[in-house]
């Protein structure tokens, strides 16, 4: 039970921060911050190759050395 109040209360959390964030986040200009700035595009860049990486790095590592039961 403590787990589902958990999980509740950080989605309420989640939606709380978005509700207070939104009218920030919907008055900037992205296109021209991100998109036509070419460092911060190629920032942008970089950031995805190396979050897919880890991710694929941890995934591989999942299915060649699984967890072992220590029971």
């Amino acid at each position: 039970m403590s787990t589902t109040i958990s999980v509740v209360l950080q989605i309420l959390a989640v939606v709380l921060l978005l509700f207070l964030i939104w009218p920030h986040i919907k008055n900037e200009k992205w296109k021209e911050k991100f998109i036509d700035n070419k460092q911060a595009r190629s920032v942008l860049i970089v950031f995805i190759l190396v979050l897919a990486l880890v991710v694929g790095v941890s995934w591989l590592m999942d299915a060649l050395i699984p967890l072992e039961r220590l029971d």
